[in-house]
């Protein structure tokens, strides 16, 4: 027997430490290949901020639709007639928390609507309460009791 023969006992031993060094090499590559798939997945599909042009966007769109909202609401109570409209798209903030004015108006009339925005859907009929509707001269055509 020469030096350099290995017992069948040490032989095993080694070839069970070779597979394992081969797992364990193997196995870290496949959890960082992973790892790295992940961030990268992670990074597209990440929430891109918000630009300001965007957000007037999105603020314009959402003025829009509170003032139609107002509006709809006063043609069905009867103030306003059927055939009024918007004078202007944007709306005005007031000194009340919630509470916005828009502007309406017919050939004959121009009208202040104030509604509150009680909820965050205005797709909801139910989330805009009309206040008040104002003619122009200053005459309250409607308030609500709080």
């Amino acid at each position: 027997m020469s030096q350099y023969e290995l017992q069948p006992q040490t032989r095993s031993w080694l070839r069970w430490e070779w597979r394992a060094a081969l797992i364990t090499i193997v196995g870290g590559f496949v959890i960082a290949a992973a790892y790295l798939g992940y961030m990268t997945y992670r990074a597209a599909h990440a929430p891109q901020p918000i630009t300001a042009e965007q957000q007037a966007r999105v603020n314009a769109q959402a003025s829009l639709a509170l003032c139609t909202a107002a509006l709809e609401r006063a043609k069905a109570f009867g103030i306003v007639p059927n055939y009024g409209k918007l004078a202007s798209p944007g709306l005005r903030t007031t000194g009340v928390k919630g509470r916005y004015d828009c502007l309406a108006a017919t050939s004959v009339a121009a009208y202040t609507l104030a509604a509150d925005l009680v909820c965050r859907d205005l797709r909801d009929q139910r989330c805009v309460a009309l206040y008040s509707v104002t003619q122009q001269d200053g005459t309250v055509l409607y308030q609500r009791h709080s």
